[in-house]
């Protein structure tokens, strides 16, 4: 393949292979994530509160002479109506039911609950906006859902857990499906704005501005801010969570927007889905945890129907 092969490549497929890319990121950072020793509605108001910085930094060191932030006061109400309804559901509470699939059931058998985001979102479409499946997308549908229990129902002596906030498999299963439908909901939410012509990047800044203020507000209404803040202080919790903030939230965030923004909803949260195809390696590599057969094979079994499932509504 030569270089202008590769150039109509990455041209034609930039949405699908920024979608990959997210995945990749959130794969690496859901080891980092899972460790960290603080509460999970902390770690969620924190990592966005610094992904706003580095946010807030490119978009200074891209502007050049323009004004850098015009987009700000451009934005309808209907847009930060929307971007502010994608943050609260899939910034806010879909991360933090997230972080708490983390903390319970560990990276790897999380990341397999979440690859239940495309079909959780065809079925929102089928219900609230009578949008119909063909027999290949239904079939997709059970392939994702049956790898899923493969894994989940899997016994093993592996603790992937650091049992820093335990709870039932049960309880992880809950959070990870409510981070599921968070996120379903919150690419449907975003993609509008970016339909009418704002940017990835300026959309992503402005979500995660309104996430942290949506935060902010929930934490300090629930009296969380003092105990989360004497938490965070901690160099054990706050050194990881910068690099896990910059790859997870920063760089992965703002790829899943560009995805959104440059191929279908459907694509883009299949590529995005695809973490648990990373996990089993990372696992082994950085955790050195062995990883079953069996695990492997619920993986693929789950991002196959992915694939089956929108292979089938194209």
């Amino acid at each position: 393949m030569g270089a202008e092969s590769i150039t109509e490549f990455f041209g034609a497929y930039k949405g699908e292979l920024a979608g990959l890319a997210a995945a990749a990121c959130w794969a690496l950072t859901s080891l980092i994530f899972s460790r960290v020793p603080a509460p999970a509605g902390a770690i969620a108001l924190f990592k966005n509160s610094v992904s706003c910085g580095f946010l807030l930094l490119t978009l200074l060191l891209l502007s050049g002479e323009a004004p850098a932030f015009d987009f700000v006061y451009e934005a309808d109400l209907a847009t930060w109506l929307y971007l502010g309804g994608s943050a609260l559901s899939g910034l806010v509470l879909g991360d933090t039911c997230y972080f708490r699939s983390l903390q319970i059931l560990g990276p790897r058998r999380t990341l397999v609950v979440t690859t239940l985001v495309p079909p959780i979102g065809a079925l929102c479409g089928w219900l609230l906006l009578s949008e119909t499946l063909s027999w290949l997308a239904w079939a997709g549908v059970g392939l994702t859902v049956g790898g899923v229990i493969w894994v989940i129902r899997e016994k093993s002596d592996q603790d992937e857990s650091q049992g820093h906030f335990p709870g039932s498999t049960a309880a992880g299963v809950r959070f990870g499906l409510l981070a599921c439908a968070g996120q379903a909901l919150a690419a449907a939410l975003a993609k509008g704005p970016m339909k009418d012509g704002l940017g990835a990047l300026e959309a992503t800044f402005l979500r995660m501005v309104l996430a942290v203020f949506i935060g902010t507000l929930a934490a300090a209404a629930a009296g969380k801010i003092p105990a989360w803040t004497a938490t965070i202080r901690d160099r054990e919790t706050w050194l990881p969570l910068i690099p896990a903030s910059f790859f997870g939230t920063y760089l992965g965030v703002w790829l899943c927007m560009y995805a959104y923004e440059h191929t279908k909803i459907g694509v883009a949260t299949t590529m995005h889905s695809t973490s648990p195809i990373f996990i089993i390696p990372l696992a082994f590599l950085v955790l050195r945890q062995r990883t079953s057969a069996r695990a492997i094979l619920g993986a693929a079994i789950a991002v196959a129907g992915i694939f089956l499932l929108f292979q089938g509504e194209n």
